[in-house]
Order: structure tokens, then sequence, then C-alpha cells
């Protein structure tokens, strides 16, 4: 759990992806990851996790519920990152990340503000279309001048995806099994979640 109040200036939502036909033609690519960056990265975390590594996630009203708390989309965007795990550094993933920001510090480009209801539209897609693997950081936010006291910007990282839905749009379903992997009931049942991301109560949580 995370308090979401004026002192979460930013939350990020980050998504990655391992089939860039996943993701929505509507957010706009960056360029591919370096080597450098990637470490630099890696060495340059500085928050604490708020959330632990929580698997089979879905986000159905996380958005809703994020904009009523008093957020708006600022930005998005796609970049090729290197895949950690490959140890030739030439295995790629796909991250994609919508940032959002109390509305009492929204500044948005003409640009972004002629496609972000088509963006909002696509990351709705995503977020309940499929389960996550969710974890969660508070990290400092930083100003033009560097750190800004008693502020803060949560970051929410899914991975793992699970998709809900066949290409055909047909539901995922999978049998459900007791303690000694013996299947359940009858027939199976649409892959079920076993938390839901919440951003309500003036706290973003898994419940």
């Amino acid at each position: 759990m995370v308090a979401l109040d004026a002192s979460a200036r930013i939350v990020t939502l980050q998504f990655s992806f391992t089939n860039p036909d996943a993701i929505p033609a509507s957010i706009r690519k960056r360029t591919v990851e370096s080597w450098q960056e990637a470490v630099e990265r890696k060495v340059n975390i500085t928050g604490t996790m708020v959330i632990e590594p929580t698997e089979d996630v879905t986000l159905f009203c996380f958005l809703d519920e994020l904009e009523a708390a008093g957020y708006e989309m600022v930005d998005a965007l796609y970049k090729q990152r290197l895949d950690p795990k490959d140890s030739r550094g030439k295995r790629m993933y796909h991250m994609v990340r919508f940032i959002f920001a109390r509305k009492e510090h929204v500044v948005l480009c003409d640009e972004f503000r002629t496609v972000r209801d088509e963006i909002r539209r696509d990351l709705a897609k995503i977020a309940t279309e499929s389960l996550w693997r969710v974890r969660g950081y508070s990290n400092p936010f930083y100003g033009k001048e560097g750190g800004v006291e008693g502020v803060r910007a949560i970051s929410l990282n899914m991975e793992a995806r699970r998709p809900r839905f066949e290409p055909s749009g047909k539901p995922v379903v999978v049998w459900q099994k007791d303690a000694e992997g013996n299947r359940v009931g009858d027939a199976p049942i649409p892959l079920p979640a076993k938390k839901i991301l919440r951003a309500c109560e003036g706290a973003i949580a898994l419940v």
C-alpha cells in the first residue's frame, strides 16, 4: 500500500511486453535503449518498494479510480529495452509507460492533447484485457533544480502479461484445481484474477 495524496505528484504506469504486436499503435515509439542506458537504469534506483511483486493482478477499475483521485495523463511513450537476462545483450523487450500528474500540476503540449483520448482508450484495454504481475515503488521527485522535499513519484510496474482473451475475442478459460492438482467443477472458467489493483480511500493497494 502507498498513500495517494498531494505529496504523490506523479503516478507512472509501466507495462512490459514480449510481443510488440500487443502494443497499441497510438503510442509513439522512441529510440532503442543502449547497453549503457540499461546499466545506468539499474544503478540509479533510489526508490522504496511499496508493493511486493504479485502475480495475476487485474487493473479493471484502476484507471477510473486514479482519475477520480485527481490525476490526469500527461505523457505516454514506448521504448525497446535490452533484456537483462540476456548476457549477449541482443534480446529486447518492449516497455510502454503512461505518466499521470495531479491536476494542479498538469501541463499538456498541443501534440499530446490531440491524441490523449485515443491513448487513454488503448490504456484501458491494456489494463483490463490482461492479468499482470504488479510491483510498486515510491520514488523521490526531481524538479529542474533537483530533488523536491516532501514530494514523491509513484511507479507501478506491470510485467508477465497473461491475456484474458484470445485473438478471436474468445475468453481464455482454465480449469479450477484443488490442493492436489485435480480438476474441480464441470467446465473451465474464465482466467481468474488473484488480486485487484485499487486507487481508493487515499491509497494505492492490492485487494
